[in-house]
């Protein structure tokens, strides 16, 4: 959950993440829902923490990249607490629901799930989601880095032992974002390895100012799709 991210893509994932989170925590939880103690477990800067806390409240955030957490959103409802990727640092029974925003396909394992359980109240909602921006589809002529193939933004507790948790719901489903040029230039360069082209591409450490200008040369707002999935748990111990 850590080897993909330093300062220069933290800082681009904490300038503009789209309104994803939202949107899909919306589809899972019920109109007006509202928990008291939320968990976000991979919370990176902290959008997906934020996001959570729309239903929540209170949220904690628990991230095991300090460079993520060193640009965490400072936001009133939400605190962040660094956590070795394995021991969850908080007592039994102490959370209402507990999101994983893209960091399941890192931190699954039996451990994690015997830990998510342990932490959750009974009947506690867990929500397992991720969403895929189709970059390859740009019609821009780049040439981008096709991601690892071995990532499946599916992830969720299948195949595990599930005592004490039960699936309750899934889906995946499109969308359409409208970003502008800046926006999608920190979308861009929020994953390492499209850093790593772009920085090639211009010959720059710093590829964002290029990247802009030449994506204004397009259009001054965009048009993408994205790729949502989610699936939903209760935890079922008494």
């Amino acid at each position: 959950m850590t080897e993909d991210y330093n300062a220069d893509i933290a800082h681009h994932c904490n300038a503009y993440r789209p309104p994803l989170h939202q949107l899909i925590l919306a589809k899972c939880l019920k109109p007006g829902a509202v928990y008291g103690n939320g968990l976000d477990i991979g919370s990176g800067t902290g959008q997906s923490s934020i996001a959570l806390a729309d239903f929540c409240e209170k949220v904690t955030g628990v991230e095991p990249n300090k460079e993520m957490l060193m640009q965490a959103i400072d936001y009133p409802s939400v605190s962040y607490v660094h956590f070795d990727g394995k021991k969850l640092p908080f007592t039994d029974s102490s959370f209402d629901i507990i999101t994983f925003a893209g960091s399941l396909f890192y931190a699954r394992s039996l451990g994690m799930l015997d830990e998510v359980v342990r932490v959750c109240q009974p009947k506690a909602t867990i929500i397992a989601y991720d969403f895929e921006v189709l970059f390859q589809q740009l019609p821009f002529g780049f040439d981008l880095p096709v991601e690892a193939v071995d990532y499946d933004h599916r992830t969720n507790f299948s195949g595990l032992e599930m005592n004490g948790l039960r699936e309750t719901n899934s889906f995946v489903s499109d969308y359409q974002l409208t970003v502008s040029t800046e926006e999608l230039g920190h979308l861009l360069l929020s994953a390492r390895s499209f850093y790593e082209y772009f920085a090639e591409r211009y010959a720059s450490s710093e590829p964002f100012v290029l990247l802009v200008k030449e994506l204004s040369n397009h259009a001054n707002t965009h048009s993408i799709d994205a790729r949502l999935y989610a699936t939903n748990y209760i935890v079922s111990k008494k």
